[in-house]
Formats: structure tokens, sequence, C-alpha cells
């Protein structure tokens, strides 16, 4: 059903939110198109998650501001070690899928 929504030739890219069945489908129903996850629902959730709105500004200007992969590396580790943030769940996770969304990627 989700192939017959979109007529003609499967898009080059989709931007979606963080949604495991949404990413799924796309796999295996689009395994030609690029997938990226979309910044603005990522931001808005580090904003809602406890221990993490703190340190928002900061990580606004690394994912913005960094233009290489390791320059976002090292600048996220550093913001990650300096808030004491090692151990959360949420962070680790968004970090871990952060080649579908940061732009420097």
């Amino acid at each position: 059903e989700f192939k017959k929504a979109m007529p003609g030739e499967p898009p080059k890219m989709i931007i979606t939110d963080q949604d495991a069945t949404m990413s799924k489908a796309i796999t295996v129903t689009l395994p030609i198109t690029f997938h990226r996850y979309c910044i603005w629902h990522i931001l808005n959730k580090i904003t809602e998650k406890p221990g993490i709105g703190e340190c928002f500004s900061e990580m606004c200007k690394c994912i913005w501001g960094m233009d290489k992969k390791e320059e976002f590396d090292a600048k996220g580790e550093e913001i990650i070690t300096n808030n004491g943030l090692q151990d959360h769940a949420w962070l680790s996770s968004i970090h871990a899928m952060r080649e579908n969304w940061v732009p420097s990627y």
C-alpha cells in the first residue's frame, strides 16, 4: 500500500521522523530511496528529554556548525562528556543513527 500512494518512480530521497515501522517500510519498499531523519523532529525531542535540554544550544551549534564528520564526532563527544550524558539511553540511540540525520554526513 505504501508504494501505491506514490505514482511513477520512487522518490530519490525521503525525510521522516525516527518511527521504526516507517523506517522499515521505506527500507523494504523503496530500497534505492535515500532515507534521512528530520532534524526538526530530533531537535524538538532534545528539548523534551530530561538532562539534555540544558545543552540544547551547544548541540545545535555542533549539528549546524561542523562541516566534517570528525569535527562533529569530536564536538559531540565533548558535549556528552562535559554534561555527564554518557549513559543517557535516548541520546546514545540517536547518536548511533547520526549518519541518517547529521547534515555533515
